[in-house]
Protein backbone atom coordinates (compact mmCIF):
# COMPACT_ATOMS: atom_id res chain seq x y z
CA UNK A 1 0.00 0.00 0.00
CA UNK A 2 2.81 2.41 0.77
CA UNK A 3 4.56 1.92 -3.00
CA UNK A 4 0.86 2.58 -4.14
CA UNK A 5 0.48 5.77 -2.04
CA UNK A 6 4.11 6.96 -3.24
CA UNK A 7 3.13 6.68 -6.73
CA UNK A 8 -0.04 8.05 -7.03
CA UNK A 9 1.34 11.16 -5.57
CA UNK A 10 4.20 11.02 -7.97
CA UNK A 11 1.17 11.09 -10.45
CA UNK A 12 -0.89 13.67 -8.66
CA UNK A 13 2.56 16.07 -8.83
CA UNK A 14 2.97 15.43 -12.66
CA UNK A 15 -0.87 16.65 -13.41
CA UNK A 16 -0.32 19.41 -11.12
CA UNK A 17 2.11 20.86 -12.86
CA UNK A 18 0.22 20.48 -16.55
CA UNK A 19 -0.83 24.25 -17.02
CA UNK A 20 -5.05 22.34 -18.72
CA UNK A 21 -5.61 19.22 -17.11
CA UNK A 22 -6.69 17.73 -20.54
CA UNK A 23 -4.20 19.17 -22.37
CA UNK A 24 -1.95 17.72 -24.72
CA UNK A 25 1.99 18.00 -25.24
CA UNK A 26 2.75 17.53 -28.47
CA UNK A 27 7.02 17.88 -29.59
CA UNK A 28 8.36 18.42 -32.73
CA UNK A 29 11.97 18.10 -33.58
CA UNK A 30 13.00 16.08 -30.37
CA UNK A 31 15.77 13.86 -31.01
CA UNK A 32 16.41 11.13 -28.66
CA UNK A 33 17.39 7.32 -29.21
CA UNK A 34 14.06 6.52 -28.31
CA UNK A 35 11.64 5.32 -30.92
CA UNK A 36 9.08 8.74 -32.09
CA UNK A 37 5.94 8.12 -29.70
CA UNK A 38 2.81 8.30 -32.18
CA UNK A 39 0.67 10.78 -32.09
CA UNK A 40 3.06 12.91 -30.20
CA UNK A 41 5.86 13.29 -32.01
CA UNK A 42 6.10 14.93 -35.31
CA UNK A 43 8.75 16.23 -37.86
CA UNK A 44 6.28 19.31 -38.61
CA UNK A 45 5.10 22.12 -37.26
CA UNK A 46 1.68 22.33 -38.96
CA UNK A 47 1.42 18.08 -38.63
CA UNK A 48 1.47 18.47 -34.83
CA UNK A 49 -0.83 21.80 -34.76
CA UNK A 50 -3.41 19.94 -37.18
CA UNK A 51 -3.39 16.40 -34.76
CA UNK A 52 -3.86 19.12 -31.70
CA UNK A 53 -6.97 20.38 -30.18
CA UNK A 54 -7.98 23.63 -28.63
CA UNK A 55 -5.78 24.35 -25.27
CA UNK A 56 -2.57 21.65 -26.08
CA UNK A 57 0.59 22.77 -26.19
CA UNK A 58 3.44 21.88 -28.93
CA UNK A 59 7.12 22.07 -27.99
CA UNK A 60 9.77 22.96 -30.62
CA UNK A 61 13.18 21.96 -30.35
CA UNK A 62 16.41 23.38 -31.30
CA UNK A 63 18.71 20.94 -34.09
CA UNK A 64 22.33 20.53 -34.96
CA UNK A 65 21.55 20.04 -38.50
CA UNK A 66 21.45 22.55 -41.31
CA UNK A 67 22.03 25.79 -39.28
CA UNK A 68 19.28 25.09 -37.03
CA UNK A 69 15.54 23.62 -37.30
CA UNK A 70 13.03 25.64 -39.25
CA UNK A 71 9.25 25.33 -38.08
CA UNK A 72 6.39 27.11 -40.32
CA UNK A 73 2.67 26.90 -40.79
CA UNK A 74 -1.13 28.55 -40.49
CA UNK A 75 -2.69 28.42 -36.35
CA UNK A 76 -6.66 28.30 -36.79
CA UNK A 77 -7.20 27.18 -32.84
CA UNK A 78 -5.86 28.35 -29.30
CA UNK A 79 -2.46 26.76 -28.84
CA UNK A 80 0.56 27.20 -26.16
CA UNK A 81 3.78 27.17 -28.34
CA UNK A 82 7.09 27.10 -26.53
CA UNK A 83 10.81 26.84 -27.83
CA UNK A 84 13.77 26.24 -25.86
CA UNK A 85 14.36 30.08 -24.90
CA UNK A 86 17.52 31.45 -26.22
CA UNK A 87 21.51 32.16 -25.58
CA UNK A 88 21.87 28.60 -24.61
CA UNK A 89 24.85 27.79 -26.28
CA UNK A 90 26.75 30.97 -27.37
CA UNK A 91 27.06 32.65 -23.69
CA UNK A 92 28.13 29.70 -21.37
CA UNK A 93 30.49 32.00 -19.74
CA UNK A 94 33.38 30.23 -17.53
CA UNK A 95 35.31 30.39 -14.87
CA UNK A 96 33.71 33.54 -12.45
CA UNK A 97 32.05 35.22 -15.06
CA UNK A 98 28.18 37.04 -14.26
CA UNK A 99 25.93 35.02 -16.01
CA UNK A 100 22.10 34.40 -16.30
CA UNK A 101 20.90 32.14 -14.33
CA UNK A 102 18.86 30.99 -16.49
CA UNK A 103 21.12 30.31 -19.31
CA UNK A 104 20.71 26.49 -20.62
CA UNK A 105 23.28 24.05 -22.32
CA UNK A 106 22.02 22.91 -25.25
CA UNK A 107 22.88 21.46 -28.93
CA UNK A 108 21.79 23.45 -32.27
CA UNK A 109 19.49 26.06 -32.60
CA UNK A 110 16.41 27.13 -34.17
CA UNK A 111 17.31 29.32 -37.74
CA UNK A 112 13.45 30.85 -37.79
CA UNK A 113 9.99 30.00 -36.69
CA UNK A 114 7.72 31.59 -39.58
CA UNK A 115 3.63 31.33 -38.63
CA UNK A 116 0.61 33.13 -40.12
CA UNK A 117 -2.62 33.90 -37.27
CA UNK A 118 -5.70 32.68 -38.77
CA UNK A 119 -9.30 32.27 -37.91
CA UNK A 120 -10.08 30.41 -34.37
CA UNK A 121 -6.61 30.97 -33.35
CA UNK A 122 -7.68 33.84 -30.47
CA UNK A 123 -5.47 33.30 -27.36
CA UNK A 124 -2.62 31.67 -28.94
CA UNK A 125 0.50 32.26 -26.52
CA UNK A 126 4.21 32.54 -27.80
CA UNK A 127 7.02 31.84 -25.66
CA UNK A 128 10.74 30.84 -25.84
CA UNK A 129 11.29 31.03 -29.32
CA UNK A 130 13.59 32.57 -31.62
CA UNK A 131 13.47 34.30 -35.04
CA UNK A 132 9.41 34.29 -34.90
CA UNK A 133 7.68 36.16 -37.60
CA UNK A 134 3.86 36.43 -37.61
CA UNK A 135 1.56 37.27 -40.19
CA UNK A 136 -2.31 38.00 -39.56
CA UNK A 137 -4.71 36.53 -42.08
CA UNK A 138 -7.06 38.60 -44.15
CA UNK A 139 -10.46 38.27 -41.91
CA UNK A 140 -12.42 40.19 -39.60
CA UNK A 141 -12.49 40.28 -35.45
CA UNK A 142 -10.78 37.34 -34.73
CA UNK A 143 -7.14 38.02 -34.00
CA UNK A 144 -7.68 38.37 -30.82
CA UNK A 145 -5.85 37.94 -27.44
CA UNK A 146 -2.18 37.06 -28.88
CA UNK A 147 0.87 36.68 -26.30
CA UNK A 148 3.82 36.94 -26.98
CA UNK A 149 6.46 36.10 -24.08
CA UNK A 150 10.31 35.86 -23.67
CA UNK A 151 10.72 35.50 -27.50
CA UNK A 152 14.00 36.52 -29.38
CA UNK A 153 13.88 38.42 -32.99
CA UNK A 154 10.17 38.98 -33.60
CA UNK A 155 8.65 40.94 -36.29
CA UNK A 156 4.60 41.07 -36.43
CA UNK A 157 3.03 42.53 -39.31
CA UNK A 158 -0.52 42.85 -39.28
CA UNK A 159 -0.58 44.35 -43.03
CA UNK A 160 -3.22 42.25 -44.05
CA UNK A 161 -5.52 41.62 -41.48
CA UNK A 162 -8.55 42.86 -39.30
CA UNK A 163 -9.62 44.25 -36.21
CA UNK A 164 -6.68 42.99 -33.72
CA UNK A 165 -7.33 43.85 -30.09
CA UNK A 166 -5.22 42.98 -26.45
CA UNK A 167 -2.13 41.84 -28.25
CA UNK A 168 0.84 41.84 -25.69
CA UNK A 169 4.49 41.31 -26.55
CA UNK A 170 6.58 41.18 -23.61
CA UNK A 171 9.91 40.13 -22.13
CA UNK A 172 11.51 40.02 -25.72
CA UNK A 173 14.76 40.56 -27.10
CA UNK A 174 14.20 42.97 -30.38
CA UNK A 175 10.67 42.72 -31.17
CA UNK A 176 8.57 45.25 -34.35
CA UNK A 177 5.18 45.36 -35.21
CA UNK A 178 4.66 47.09 -38.84
CA UNK A 179 1.20 47.65 -40.47
CA UNK A 180 2.17 48.73 -44.24
CA UNK A 181 -0.50 48.74 -47.39
CA UNK A 182 -3.55 46.72 -47.83
CA UNK A 183 -4.39 43.81 -49.63
CA UNK A 184 -7.09 44.39 -52.97
CA UNK A 185 -9.66 42.26 -52.05
CA UNK A 186 -9.73 43.46 -48.13
CA UNK A 187 -11.37 46.42 -47.39
CA UNK A 188 -12.24 46.43 -43.82
CA UNK A 189 -11.97 47.79 -40.33
CA UNK A 190 -8.08 47.30 -39.39
CA UNK A 191 -7.74 48.92 -36.45
CA UNK A 192 -5.33 47.30 -33.77
CA UNK A 193 -6.85 48.35 -30.26
CA UNK A 194 -4.95 48.10 -27.35
CA UNK A 195 -1.67 46.66 -28.48
CA UNK A 196 1.26 46.38 -25.31
CA UNK A 197 5.08 46.00 -25.74
CA UNK A 198 6.53 45.88 -22.46
CA UNK A 199 10.09 44.87 -20.55
CA UNK A 200 11.77 44.18 -23.92
CA UNK A 201 15.03 45.47 -25.58
CA UNK A 202 15.05 46.87 -28.81
CA UNK A 203 11.30 47.34 -29.61
CA UNK A 204 10.28 48.99 -33.37
CA UNK A 205 6.79 50.25 -34.70
CA UNK A 206 6.02 51.18 -37.92
CA UNK A 207 2.68 52.81 -39.03
CA UNK A 208 2.74 53.82 -43.21
CA UNK A 209 -0.78 51.87 -43.59
CA UNK A 210 -2.68 53.84 -46.34
CA UNK A 211 -5.53 52.89 -48.86
CA UNK A 212 -9.49 52.88 -48.27
CA UNK A 213 -9.87 51.10 -45.13
CA UNK A 214 -11.03 53.45 -42.66
CA UNK A 215 -9.77 53.48 -39.62
CA UNK A 216 -6.15 52.09 -39.71
CA UNK A 217 -3.61 52.22 -36.78
CA UNK A 218 -3.15 51.29 -32.98
CA UNK A 219 -6.14 52.83 -30.94
CA UNK A 220 -4.82 52.57 -27.55
CA UNK A 221 -0.58 51.18 -27.63
CA UNK A 222 1.36 51.21 -25.00
CA UNK A 223 5.18 50.93 -25.21
CA UNK A 224 6.67 50.43 -21.38
CA UNK A 225 9.60 49.61 -19.86
CA UNK A 226 11.53 48.87 -22.57
CA UNK A 227 15.14 49.68 -23.47
CA UNK A 228 15.25 51.29 -27.10
CA UNK A 229 18.44 51.72 -28.90
CA UNK A 230 20.26 51.69 -32.15
CA UNK A 231 23.10 49.16 -32.93
CA UNK A 232 25.48 47.31 -30.88
CA UNK A 233 26.46 49.30 -27.55
CA UNK A 234 28.88 46.63 -26.10
CA UNK A 235 31.36 43.63 -26.74
CA UNK A 236 29.07 40.62 -27.19
CA UNK A 237 25.48 42.70 -27.44
CA UNK A 238 22.95 41.56 -30.07
CA UNK A 239 22.42 43.94 -33.01
CA UNK A 240 19.42 45.70 -31.83
CA UNK A 241 17.26 48.33 -33.39
CA UNK A 242 14.36 50.76 -32.37
CA UNK A 243 12.76 53.10 -34.75
CA UNK A 244 8.96 54.50 -34.73
CA UNK A 245 6.91 55.65 -37.02
CA UNK A 246 3.87 55.71 -35.09
CA UNK A 247 1.93 57.27 -38.07
CA UNK A 248 -0.43 59.32 -35.61
CA UNK A 249 -1.95 56.22 -33.82
CA UNK A 250 -2.52 56.26 -30.00
CA UNK A 251 0.38 55.52 -28.27
CA UNK A 252 1.60 55.81 -24.43
CA UNK A 253 5.64 55.60 -24.16
CA UNK A 254 6.38 55.18 -20.32
CA UNK A 255 9.89 53.97 -18.28
CA UNK A 256 11.65 53.40 -21.12
CA UNK A 257 15.01 54.05 -21.58
CA UNK A 258 15.90 55.76 -25.43
CA UNK A 259 19.64 54.74 -25.64
CA UNK A 260 20.80 55.81 -28.86
CA UNK A 261 18.05 58.82 -29.44
CA UNK A 262 15.57 57.01 -30.80
CA UNK A 263 12.29 58.99 -29.42
CA UNK A 264 10.50 60.88 -30.56
CA UNK A 265 10.18 59.07 -33.82
CA UNK A 266 7.83 60.47 -36.57
CA UNK A 267 3.69 61.13 -36.58
CA UNK A 268 3.89 61.44 -33.09
CA UNK A 269 0.86 63.79 -32.78
CA UNK A 270 -1.09 61.28 -30.43
CA UNK A 271 1.75 60.05 -28.58
CA UNK A 272 2.30 60.96 -24.57
CA UNK A 273 6.20 60.42 -23.48
CA UNK A 274 6.27 59.79 -19.44
CA UNK A 275 8.74 59.04 -17.22
CA UNK A 276 11.40 57.96 -19.84
CA UNK A 277 15.34 58.78 -20.65
CA UNK A 278 16.60 59.47 -23.65
CA UNK A 279 19.66 60.71 -24.84
CA UNK A 280 17.81 63.51 -27.45
CA UNK A 281 17.95 67.09 -26.19
CA UNK A 282 14.72 68.37 -25.17
CA UNK A 283 14.75 71.49 -27.33
CA UNK A 284 11.36 71.65 -29.91
CA UNK A 285 11.46 67.87 -28.93
CA UNK A 286 7.75 66.15 -28.99
CA UNK A 287 9.10 64.04 -26.10
CA UNK A 288 8.86 67.34 -23.84
CA UNK A 289 5.77 69.70 -25.38
CA UNK A 290 3.01 66.80 -26.54
CA UNK A 291 -0.08 67.61 -24.59
CA UNK A 292 0.16 65.10 -21.70
CA UNK A 293 4.07 64.42 -21.62
CA UNK A 294 5.83 64.49 -18.75
CA UNK A 295 8.37 63.38 -15.83
CA UNK A 296 11.04 62.98 -18.85
CA UNK A 297 14.85 63.33 -18.70
CA UNK A 298 16.54 64.77 -21.67
CA UNK A 299 20.48 64.14 -22.90
CA UNK A 300 21.41 61.24 -20.18
CA UNK A 301 24.95 59.84 -20.83
CA UNK A 302 26.62 56.42 -21.00
CA UNK A 303 29.77 57.31 -20.15
CA UNK A 304 30.80 54.29 -18.20
CA UNK A 305 28.54 51.96 -16.80
CA UNK A 306 26.54 54.12 -14.98
CA UNK A 307 22.71 52.83 -16.66
CA UNK A 308 23.68 49.35 -17.11
CA UNK A 309 26.11 46.66 -15.45
CA UNK A 310 27.13 45.54 -19.23
CA UNK A 311 26.60 48.59 -21.18
CA UNK A 312 29.07 49.91 -22.45
CA UNK A 313 31.55 47.78 -21.10
CA UNK A 314 30.55 44.45 -21.10
CA UNK A 315 34.34 43.04 -21.34
CA UNK A 316 37.21 42.50 -18.16
CA UNK A 317 40.25 41.48 -20.74
CA UNK A 318 39.11 38.79 -22.86
CA UNK A 319 36.26 37.59 -20.79
CA UNK A 320 32.66 38.42 -21.72
CA UNK A 321 31.08 39.42 -18.28
CA UNK A 322 27.00 38.94 -18.72
CA UNK A 323 25.07 37.49 -21.87
CA UNK A 324 23.47 40.05 -23.71
CA UNK A 325 20.16 40.29 -21.92
CA UNK A 326 22.02 40.20 -18.47
CA UNK A 327 23.90 43.27 -19.63
CA UNK A 328 21.01 45.48 -19.39
CA UNK A 329 20.43 44.74 -15.65
CA UNK A 330 20.82 48.23 -13.62
CA UNK A 331 23.69 49.99 -12.13
CA UNK A 332 23.66 49.95 -8.25
CA UNK A 333 23.73 53.72 -8.88
CA UNK A 334 21.75 53.81 -11.84
CA UNK A 335 19.74 57.18 -12.53
CA UNK A 336 17.17 54.62 -14.16
CA UNK A 337 16.01 53.19 -10.56
CA UNK A 338 12.87 54.45 -9.71
CA UNK A 339 13.09 57.38 -12.28
CA UNK A 340 9.25 55.52 -13.18
CA UNK A 341 5.70 55.07 -12.18
CA UNK A 342 3.27 52.58 -12.84
CA UNK A 343 0.86 53.11 -14.86
CA UNK A 344 -2.78 54.13 -12.87
CA UNK A 345 -0.39 54.68 -9.89
CA UNK A 346 1.78 56.65 -8.08
CA UNK A 347 3.93 53.75 -7.14
CA UNK A 348 7.55 54.21 -8.69
CA UNK A 349 9.22 51.84 -10.35
CA UNK A 350 12.59 51.04 -11.95
CA UNK A 351 12.91 52.39 -16.16
CA UNK A 352 14.20 49.70 -18.19
CA UNK A 353 13.33 46.33 -19.30
CA UNK A 354 14.07 44.98 -15.37
CA UNK A 355 11.79 47.45 -13.89
CA UNK A 356 7.67 47.68 -13.69
CA UNK A 357 5.26 44.94 -13.12
CA UNK A 358 6.08 42.44 -15.25
CA UNK A 359 10.12 42.66 -15.32
CA UNK A 360 12.43 40.80 -17.86
CA UNK A 361 13.09 37.21 -17.44
CA UNK A 362 16.72 36.26 -18.25
CA UNK A 363 17.43 34.03 -21.55
CA UNK A 364 13.73 33.58 -22.86
CA UNK A 365 13.02 30.34 -20.77
CA UNK A 366 9.22 29.42 -20.70
CA UNK A 367 7.51 29.57 -17.82
CA UNK A 368 7.16 25.80 -16.98
CA UNK A 369 8.65 24.01 -14.26
CA UNK A 370 12.36 22.50 -15.20
CA UNK A 371 13.51 19.05 -14.15
CA UNK A 372 16.88 19.19 -12.47
CA UNK A 373 17.01 16.00 -10.14
CA UNK A 374 15.44 12.35 -10.22
CA UNK A 375 17.29 10.02 -8.17
CA UNK A 376 16.41 6.18 -6.79
CA UNK A 377 17.90 4.01 -5.23
CA UNK A 378 18.46 0.94 -7.78
CA UNK A 379 16.92 1.17 -11.28
CA UNK A 380 14.42 -2.04 -9.79
CA UNK A 381 11.93 -1.72 -7.38
CA UNK A 382 13.25 -4.09 -4.81
CA UNK A 383 11.54 -2.63 -1.38
CA UNK A 384 8.57 -0.92 -0.17
CA UNK A 385 7.97 1.72 -0.63
CA UNK A 386 10.38 2.20 -3.05
CA UNK A 387 11.71 5.83 -2.73
CA UNK A 388 12.59 8.06 -5.54
CA UNK A 389 13.74 11.69 -5.12
CA UNK A 390 13.01 14.87 -7.84
CA UNK A 391 13.05 18.28 -7.88
CA UNK A 392 11.51 21.10 -9.65
CA UNK A 393 11.79 24.73 -10.76
CA UNK A 394 9.67 27.31 -11.29
CA UNK A 395 10.54 29.49 -14.45
CA UNK A 396 7.34 31.77 -14.02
Amino acid sequence: MKRSITLYTIIALFVLLQTDAFATIRRVGFINSITPVSGLDFTTFQAAHDASVVGDTIQLYPSTLNSGNYFSGTINKKLVILGPGYYYNTYNIPGSAIINAGLQILPGGINSTNFTIALGSAGTVFQGIYALSISTSNILDSLNNITISRCRSVNVSFTNSGVCNNWLISQCMGASVSQGGYGVSFNGNRTITNLRMENSAGVSVSYSASGPQSPVGVNSGQILNCNLYYGPPATGMDYLYSSFDFNNSVFVVQNCIDLGGRLPGSGVANTIFVNNLTTSAALNNPVFTNPGSSGNVFGISLTGNAFFVGIPTNTSGSTTLYSPDAAFQLSPTSPAKNAGIIPGTVTPTDCGMYGGTNPYKASGIPAVPSFYKLSSPSATAIASPYIMTFSTKSNN
